[in-house]
């Protein structure tokens, strides 16, 4: 028999694990939306802020709901509010990997989570709207999951940390639907395995490392610029290896055939392997990404550009002459100066650059090829940073640091 003192410890015992939960999303939470708002404030920042504050949110409401259970309302803003809170951390990673975001969706899940604890409430308790609530977080949680081993995020260690949590919570969530609808939550199946107590565990644990993992992939990721997956066919608008050479052959012909000239411009990022090595791969992903932004924002509007293999690069310029073709490159090292990797840290790029007035006689592109990566190992071995060119060498003495 239940006695009045057993049902005031349990209702203490729920209260204070609701408490404890909130207490941690709220710290954890709080600390992300702040460094989000004064720090790093980038959309896949945003969108996983918003998560934490939905978080935070489903906290209080569950909170109120469980000093005062007749606050059916509490349930509906509650249920709603983890369902946003985890589709959030889904639609964030897609931002992260340069997808869309896919928002309609979430807000879309939101709402028929909270039309659902609406339609059942008041009367259906606690658990107005359960499964729908319960499927809800559960897809969410497994899509952020697999999200976190595509594109960009898969090299990374933390986001790997990150799709494994979500997952499990996934997981947990999907098997917590299915008993909630087989066995319904009275059981005590559900309120043993599934119940306030352990879903309460879950809920710390996926806060603390959650919030632990997205901010270590905020810091590694560079500030100003959209993240894009290095495996994309024209990536940031820069054509790979195998798209690169017939485009330039065709300038190159229809160019010298109507007697312009053109410059064949090699460039590559120095130390590329010791920056992967110090600051880890996804470093070195934004240094490719911005100097790829660099050289479409700085070289002429009609330069065909391309990324030859890992840091080197190709472009194809129109130049009268070699005096030109130097001006056109430092353009491009100014705005290196200019515009750091990462904006917190400063980090600027070092590139070493090669550059040949393509003949008359029309030598073909991995002709040209060879002799700019010449070049470019030239100015490597004067010691970087610094441009060989061809007919008549050149050394600049412009600074990237």
């Amino acid at each position: 028999m239940t006695t009045a003192a057993d049902s005031t410890a349990a209702m203490l015992d729920l209260q204070t694990l609701l408490i404890s939960s909130g207490m941690v999303v709220a710290i954890c939470g709080a600390s992300f939306v702040l460094n989000t708002v004064f720090g790093r404030n980038d959309p896949p920042g945003r969108l996983w802020s918003a998560g934490f504050i939905a978080g935070i949110l489903t906290s209080i409401s569950y909170a109120i709901w469980g000093s005062e259970p007749s606050a059916w309302w509490a349930t509906v803003v509650g249920n709603a509010s983890l369902v946003l809170a985890m589709g959030c951390v889904w639609s964030g990673s897609r931002i992260f990997n340069g997808r869309s975001s896919r928002l309609a969706f979430v807000l879309g899940g939101s709402a028929v989570a909270a039309v659902a604890a609406v339609i059942e409430s008041p009367h259906g308790g606690a658990w107005a709207g359960g499964f729908v609530f319960l499927f809800g977080v559960a897809v969410f949680a497994a899509l952020a999951g697999v999200e976190s081993l595509r594109g960009r995020m898969r090299r990374n260690l933390n986001a790997r940390v990150l799709a494994i949590l979500m997952l499990i919570v996934g997981g947990y969530y999907g098997t917590r639907a299915v008993v909630f609808l087989v066995a319904t939550p009275d059981s005590e199946l559900f309120r043993e395995a599934f119940g306030t107590a352990v879903t309460t565990f879950v809920t710390i644990l996926f806060v603390i490392i959650a919030s632990t993992s997205m901010s270590l992939l905020r810091t590694e990721r560079s500030g100003t610029r959209m993240a894009r997956p290095i495996e994309a066919g024209n990536w940031n608008g820069i054509l790979p290896d195998a798209m690169f050479s017939t485009p330039a052959a065709d300038r190159i012909r229809r160019a010298t055939k109507h007697g312009e000239h053109v410059a064949f411009i090699g460039a590559e990022i120095d130390n590329m392997a010791d920056m992967n090595t110090a600051f880890g791969r996804s470093f070195g992903d934004d240094t490719i990404e911005s100097f790829s932004s660099i050289l479409q924002d700085y070289l002429p509007t009609t330069a065909i550009i391309g990324r030859r293999a890992g840091a080197q690069f190709a472009c194809v310029v129109m130049a009268d002459d070699l005096d030109q073709a130097y001006d056109i490159i430092e353009r491009v090292r100014a705005a290196l100066v200019d515009e750091p990797i990462e904006n917190s840290t400063g980090i600027r790029l070092s590139v070493s650059w090669g550059v040949v007035m393509v003949e008359p006689d029309e030598p073909d592109v991995s002709t040209l090829t060879a002799q700019v990566r010449s070049l470019v190992k030239v100015a490597q071995e004067a010691g970087g940073n610094r441009i060989a060119g061809s007919p008549t060498p050149t050394e600049s003495g412009v600074s990237a640091g």
